[in-house]
């Protein structure tokens, strides 16, 4: 550990940074594909010098718009497990250069964070000690990083093959092979990441799927089609007009279902850039006979 007086604490804790940036350095988030859990995503703690992370399932957060992200509270260690009581901290943000951002005005054990954009996000710290007289600070020469996800939002992108069908059918007479509605692409928005961080793709998360048909306009009571895969063949026999949607939600991370804001909706849209509709003509019942005038 290094020893320094005070009034050199600053100037002399950029220069070691920087002299030292080859031996502090680390791989950036490695997300392994396709991404199903926290392990996938490479998140969690890492001591300097170690070459994979320490797995924690709250390092994978929501992203909710209402808030511009998630909040979250980072809480260092009181010692550094051999007997030494921290008096001070030091945090970082670290971007995907190796570049130590210094975290203003943060010296305590407890760093809160608001408002974190969607993608990676990389915090440092480092434990500092006094000596009896208040002279002399040494700061830990060995650090430890937590690496955090916000979870993007997600667009839907939807494509309709009629396999040479009409935009309708009768009831009874659902076509061999049917029309065929499918998700074809999911585009994360990692629009607000400042930090310099190779993002994974929208299509390289493990989705659940939950296709829905809005009879009439009906929106507030979608008709659920009972479909979790990423394509759904139209077999709808009840009559009426129909629009169709599709809900995505991340498998990565389990919900208690009170967060709206965390399943993507993507309408099936037709090829002029309309909802696609399609209807359902009912077969009609035995018209009946009647007899007419009559001349004998």
């Amino acid at each position: 550990m290094k020893t320094f007086s005070k009034f050199f604490f600053t100037t002399f804790l950029v220069t070691m940074l920087l002299s030292s940036y080859q031996n502090y350095s680390q791989t950036v988030p490695a997300p392994q594909v396709p991404i199903s859990t926290p392990t996938d995503l490479d998140v969690g703690t890492i001591d300097s010098g170690a070459a994979t992370v320490t797995v924690m399932d709250e390092a994978v957060l929501f992203y909710n718009p209402a808030t511009s992200g998630p909040s979250i509270t980072l809480t260092a260690s009181v010692d550094d497990g051999e007997g030494n009581v921290f008096d001070s901290y030091q945090w970082y943000l670290v971007t995907a250069d190796g570049t130590e951002n210094t975290v203003t005005g943060q010296t305590t054990a407890n760093l809160t964070l608001s408002g974190l954009a969607p993608g990676y996000h990389k915090y440092r710290i480092y434990g500092l000690l006094d000596n009896e007289g208040g002279t002399v600070t040494c700061q830990s020469e060995e650090y430890q990083d937590i690496i955090l996800f916000v979870l993007p939002p997600l667009e839907v992108e939807t494509t309709v093959n009629l396999n040479g069908n009409p935009l309708g059918y009768c009831a009874n007479d659902i076509p061999d092979v049917p029309i065929n509605l499918s998700v074809t692409n999911l585009t994360a928005d990692y629009s607000a990441s400042t930090n310099g961080y190779e993002n994974p793709l929208g299509n390289d998360f493990e989705v659940t799927y939950s296709w829905f048909a809005v009879l009439e306009g009906g929106t507030a009571n979608p008709i659920d089609l009972g479909t979790t895969t990423d394509n759904y063949d139209i077999s709808i026999t009840d009559a009426g007009s129909y629009t169709f949607y599709v809900e995505v939600e991340y498998v990565v991370k389990t919900d208690d279902g009170s967060r709206d804001y965390i399943t993507y909706a993507g309408d099936v849209i037709d090829g002029s850039g309309d909802p696609l509709e399609i209807t359902v003509t009912p077969i009609p019942g035995a018209p009946t006979i009647t007899i007419g005038g009559i001349t004998d």
